[in-house]
């Protein structure tokens, strides 16, 4: 019995795999105004403390529907730091790369607006609101949050990397 219970779920998943749309993926990554890639500009930024040098941020779409931000900041030393995580929409917490944050979570307000929370040991340190302008070149992030006892905040300006 358990050999074909372990069969079924295998062909389940097989069969799954078929009926994913590829057209699907590619349409919520064509509607979705967070997916591309985002350049940092400094003079429309602001920051509690250390400003970045430079900073661009990519959002990409997974083939099982996640959205994967990877972040990478040149600071004043010119030394570079790369962030990255996999989240979907669910409010569920998934591992952070590279930051103090232990892990953050995700969840859609609407088509043009994310919230990100942040967390340390399981208690919130940080919230962060993303949103895309209507015409969809602009990026706001506004960040406030708590590192070791030291409060930060920064309102980050986005526009959008031209395709090449």
């Amino acid at each position: 019995m358990h050999k074909h219970a372990r069969r079924l779920g295998l062909a389940a998943v097989v069969a799954a795999l078929f009926f994913v749309d590829p057209h699907a993926l590619f349409a919520q990554a064509k509607d979705d105004p967070f997916i591309g890639s985002w350049v940092l500009d400094r003079a429309k930024s602001e920051f509690s403390a250390n400003v970045p040098e430079k900073r661009r941020t990519i959002f990409e779409l997974t083939p099982d529907g996640k959205i994967k931000q990877i972040t990478e900041t040149v600071v004043a030393a010119g030394s570079t730091d790369l962030v990255e995580y996999t989240a979907k929409y669910d409010e569920k917490d998934v591992t952070i790369s590279n930051s103090f944050l232990w892990t953050v979570s995700l969840k859609r307000i609407n088509p043009r607006t994310i919230e990100r929370t942040g967390k340390v040991n399981g208690m919130v340190v940080e919230t962060s609101t993303r949103t895309v302008s209507p015409d969809g070149q602009t990026l706001t992030i506004t960040t406030s949050g708590t590192n070791g006892g030291n409060e930060y905040s920064s309102t980050q300006v986005f526009t959008r990397e031209k395709a090449s």
